[in-house]
């Protein structure tokens, strides 16, 4: 992948299931490589994709991050993930504030999201954009963020 090109946002349709599913895989390995059980992360990307809203950030042809929201009776942040090679680019805040738009002109006030206790960068992310520690169940930190 190169950085040369400037990441665009757009809606995943089914084609995109694959190199999502691949993009989803490769920014959840470094903590399956430090032993953390996670479930089958990039598992269903085809359901999600075509009965909830997701999102992706693609930057030259190639899928560099994605974002699964599920709109029900709450918003919920179901997925985020921003290939290791995309870091730092603040994809991860795109997609995010994508995210916290759809949520907020479906007419929900409130997104949630759950993450892995021992994940404390991404936890650390959350908290820097304004999300709040929820609760704790087993090994899940449960957050939520006020729209």
């Amino acid at each position: 992948m190169r950085k040369a090109h400037k990441p665009v946002m757009r809606r995943a349709t089914q084609d995109d299931t694959a190199g999502l599913a691949a993009c989803i895989t490769a920014a959840y390995a470094p903590f399956l490589a430090q032993g953390l059980e996670l479930p089958p992360v990039s598992a269903g990307i085809d359901e999600d994709i075509a009965n909830h809203h997701v999102w992706l950030a693609e930057s030259g042809g190639q899928i560099v991050g994605g974002v699964v929201l599920v709109l029900n009776d709450k918003a919920h942040l179901a997925n985020l993930a921003v290939h290791p090679d995309a870091g730092g680019q603040g994809l991860g805040r795109r997609l995010i504030d994508q995210a916290q738009h759809a949520a907020k002109v479906a007419g929900h006030n409130c997104i949630h999201l759950a993450t892995h206790i021992d994940m404390s960068a991404t936890q650390k992310f959350y908290r820097r954009l304004g999300w709040q520690e929820a609760g704790q169940e087993g090994n899940k930190v449960y957050f939520a963020k006020e729209l």
